[in-house]
């Protein structure tokens, strides 16, 4: 077996080492076949175990954070449930019960607020009406006196 680093140099002075006369590298294929043959052979077998290692490490370090997602996410379930089934949970229950209550009492006194005002309104209205409906027929009676006492027809349009 011989050292490593001497056939990495030995591969590249063949790389880099001869150029043409246009300045493009050029190699001997079967050299450099050879070469690389030489450098597989000369890598320890030892250098393939960590990389078989470094392969199951990776596939456990893996495995290792899938089982931990799954761990966090039943963790996770777990406490949801608990909370939900909590005091915190009941007492929300109870303050937001008391709020739709409040919230109920205020639209209850609103709207009764709104149909008084509603009422007053439409109660002016009617009165203005009737008001207006007096002055009417107080007019019509003070023209037919004027024109000669006799009833003009309704709705006529000519009048």
């Amino acid at each position: 077996m011989t050292d490593v680093t001497a056939i990495i140099a030995e591969l590249e002075n063949e790389l880099l080492g001869k150029k043409n006369i246009f300045g493009k590298c050029y190699v001997d294929e079967m050299k450099v076949t050879s070469i690389l043959s030489r450098l597989r052979d000369a890598i320890p077998s030892s250098f393939y175990e960590a990389q078989s290692l470094l392969r199951q490490q990776e596939a456990l370090i893996a495995d290792a954070e899938h089982r931990a997602e799954l761990i966090l996410k039943n963790a996770n379930e777990a406490r949801d449930k608990m909370i939900a089934e909590s005091e915190v949970l009941a007492e929300a229950k109870k303050e937001a019960a008391e709020v739709a209550a409040q919230a109920d009492r205020y639209c209850d006194d609103l709207t009764a607020t709104v149909h008084q005002k509603m009422d007053r309104e439409l109660y002016d209205i009617a009165y203005r009406i009737n008001d207006a409906m007096i002055l009417i027929e107080n007019l019509r009676d003070e023209l037919m006196r004027r024109s000669g006492g006799g009833n003009p027809p309704l709705g006529d349009g000519n009048n």
